[in-house]
């Protein structure tokens, strides 16, 4: 997302923003798989250990979703003063 285009924030804040969600995104997909793997150890073997782990990566997982969630409200809220920045202009320049 280069460029200057988001007024409210610089085009440093916006890669940085995106980079965060990619990371994030692969950080909860790994965790995600993990999270299989250990609900499936305790389906299996309904120990005291397998459940603890399988409860310990959903934590991971709730919290990683978590900082997803956030960091695409950002960006939402980025983009909708962008739009309505770039919508009073429109109105602006059809005024005149």
């Amino acid at each position: 997302m280069a460029g200057g285009w988001i007024k409210g924030g610089s085009s440093d804040e916006i890669d940085e923003l995106n980079q965060a969600i990619n990371e994030q995104s692969d950080e909860q997909r790994k965790i995600a798989a993990k999270f299989g793997k250990a609900m499936n150890d305790f389906a299996s073997d309904r120990s005291l250990e397998t459940c603890l782990d399988a409860l310990n990566l959903s934590i991971q997982l709730a919290n990683i979703r978590a900082k997803v969630s956030n960091s695409w409200e950002h960006y939402a809220r980025l983009l909708e003063g962008e739009v309505v920045r770039l919508s009073k202009q429109v109105e602006k320049k059809q005024q005149q």
